[in-house]
C-alpha cells in the first residue's frame, strides 16, 4: 500500500492542530476512497445503497448525528445499444447510450450519415430522418433543433486516447423536446464515420423513478450555531462506472474534514452533506436547496469537494462569490504555502443549486491527469493516491477554521453581478434544466 511518510516529513514544520490531524486523516481517506470507488454508485442503484449505508457508519462512528433526506428523481437503464456501418459495410462498432436521450426500437433506425460539427446550423441537412455525426455534445438549443430533423445522433469521444463516455442528458430534453436516441463513438472510430454514408443505430433503454437519499450530518457551533457552513460532496457515480476521482475522491474527502473536526469546537455550525443524483442534473442539491430554502438565508458558504484523489497533479479552485471571498481564499492559501489557480465562475456541480439561491460558494478540486477519464470505467481506485487528499484537505480545514471562528464573516456573503450571469447562463444553457 501506498503511504505518505516522505510527505509528511517534507512537511514536519506545519503547525497547528488541524493541520496535524489532516496528516493522520490522509491515508483514512484514501481507504475510503477506495472503499467506495470498488463498485459503481449510480442514482438509486444498489453500489449506491451499500457506499450511503457504510458512509453513514463512518459518520456516526465519529460521533455525528446523521439523517438521510430522501427525495424522488428519475433514473434510466441501457437495455441494449449497437451501430452498424451500412454502406460501405463495414460493420459493428462499439458505442454507449447517452441517458435519456431516446430509443430507437429493436428493429433501430437506418439512415444517411452527416457530420454536423457541434451541432452548427451550417452543416445539417435541410431534409430530414438522417442521423448526425457530432464533434460533442450538442447544447440544448441545438438538441432541440436535431430532434425535429434527425433519426439519431453518434457523438464523437474528445481524444483518441479516451474510452467511451457513459452519461447522459437532462430528461427534461426527452420530455419537452422529443426522441433523440444519441450514443458515443471513439475519436479514432469517429475518424473513421467521417467516410460512412449509411449506418443503423439501436438504442433500447427504460426509465423509471427512484427514491434516493442526501446524507447530511452536522457539528453545532458554540457562539453562533445558526450560522452554517456547508461541507458538500456527491456520492454518486455515472452509469456503470466505479467514479474513483468523480467522486469518490470528493466523498471520502469530506469524510476526513467531519474526522478531523469532530472533537472541535468552533463558533459556527458545519453542515457536512453528501448528495446523490448530482450526475443526473444536480437533483440531490436541487432538492435540498428547495427544502431548506428559508434556512439558507444564514448559510455563510459552501465548501464543495468535487473530483479528488487523482494521484498526480494540483489543487484549483473556483469561486462562485465576491471579489472578497476570492481574495480571502487566495490570502490564505498563500498563508499556507498551498499553490492553487482561483478563478471566479460557477462550477458544474452542486455548489451551483445553492447560488442559484445566492449562497456563495468554494469549490476546491484536485486538477490531474486522472481527470480525462472521468465518466468513463477507466475512472477506477488505481487512480488514486493518499498523497492526493493532503493539499486540498489542508485547505479545506485552514478555510473552515478561519471562517467558523472568525467574531465577523471575512467576506460579503454575496455573489458579484458577472459571476450571476454565469449561473443563470448555466442552469438555462448549458444544464438545460429551468426554461
Amino acid at each position: 500500500m501506498c503511504t505518505n511518510k516522505a510527505y509528511v516529513q517534507a512537511f514536519s514544520h506545519v503547525r497547528g492542530l488541524h493541520m496535524q490531524k489532516l496528516f493522520q486523516e490522509a491515508q483514512h481517506a484514501y481507504d475510503v476512497a477506495v472503499q467506495l470507488a470498488s463498485e459503481p454508485r449510480f442514482t438509486g442503484s444498489e453500489g449506491e445503497a451499500k457506499a450511503r449505508e457504510f458512509i453513514v457508519r463512518e459518520l456516526k462512528n465519529l460521533g455525528y448525528d446523521v439523517k438521510l433526506e430522501p427525495f424522488k428523481v428519475k433514473v434510466y437503464q441501457v437495455k441494449h445499444v449497437s451501430l452498424e456501418v451500412l454502406e460501405p459495410r463495414i460493420g459493428s462498432v462499439e458505442c454507449t447510450g447517452v441517458g435519456f436521450s431516446g430509443e430507437t426500437g429493436e428493429d433501430g433506425v437506418e439512415g444517411d450519415l452527416f457530420y454536423i460539427e457541434g451541432g452548427d446550423p451550417i452543416l445539417e441537412p435541410s431534409s430530414r430522418n438522417w442521423i448526425g455525426l457530432a464533434s460533442t455534445r450538442p447544447d440544448k438549443d441545438a438538441w432541440r433543433r436535431l430532434v425535429k430533423k434527425a433519426l439519431g445522433l453518434l457523438i464523437a469521444e474528445s481524444s483518441p486516447h479516451r474510452e467511451l463516455s457513459r452519461v447522459e442528458v437532462p430528461v427534461e430534453w426527452r420530455e419537452r423536446f422529443g426522441n433523440l436516441p444519441a450514443v458515443y463513438v471513439r475519436y479514432n472510430d469517429a475518424v473513421k464515420l467521417l467516410d460512412a454514408k449509411r449506418v443503423r443505430l439501436t438504442l433500447l433503454q427504460d426509465y423509471r423513478e427512484v427514491e434516493a437519499f442526501n446524507i447530511v450530518a452536522e457539528k453545532k457551533g458554540v457562539k453562533y450555531p445558526d450560522e452554517i457552513i456547508y461541507v458538500t460532496a456527491h456520492l454518486d457515480s455515472v452509469y456503470g462506472v466505479k467514479g474513483a476521482v468523480d467522486n469518490a475522491g470528493g466523498s471520502a474527502l469530506t469524510v476526513a474534514i467531519a474526522k478531523a473536526l469532530a472533537s472541535s469546537n468552533l463558533k459556527r455550525s458545519i453542515r457536512f452533506v453528501l448528495f446523490s443524483g448530482e450526475e443526473l442534473g444536480l437533483r440531490g442539491s436541487l432538492a435540498y436547496v428547495e427544502a431548506h430554502k428559508d434556512e439558507l438565508k444564514n448559510a455563510v458558504l459552501v465548501l464543495n469537494l468535487d473530483v479528488h484523489g487523482g494521484a498526480v497533479g494540483s489543487t484549483r479552485v473556483v469561486v462562485t462569490g465576491s471579489k472578497s471571498l476570492r481574495h480571502s481564499v487566495e490570502f490564505i492559501s498563500k498563508k499556507l504555502g498551498v499553490k492553487t489557480e482561483v478563478s471566479e465562475d460557477v462550477m458544474s456541480s452542486d455548489s451551483a443549486s445553492f447560488a442559484r439561491l445566492g449562497v456563495p460558494s468554494v469549490n476546491i478540486f484536485r486538477s490531474s491527469g486522472a481527470n480525462v477519464v472521468m465518466h468513463t470505467e477507466q475512472d477506477s481506485p488505481e487512480l488514486l493516491h493518499p498523497m492526493s487528499f493532503e493539499l486540498p484537505g489542508l485547505l479545506t480545514l485552514k478555510l473552515i477554521d478561519e471562517i467558523a471562528d472568525a467574531e465577523e464573516v471575512p467576506f460579503e456573503r454575496e455573489i458579484s453581478d458577472d459571476v450571476k450571469k454565469k449561473v443563470e447562463e448555466y442552469f438555462k444553457k448549458r444544464l438545460g434544466i429551468f426554461e
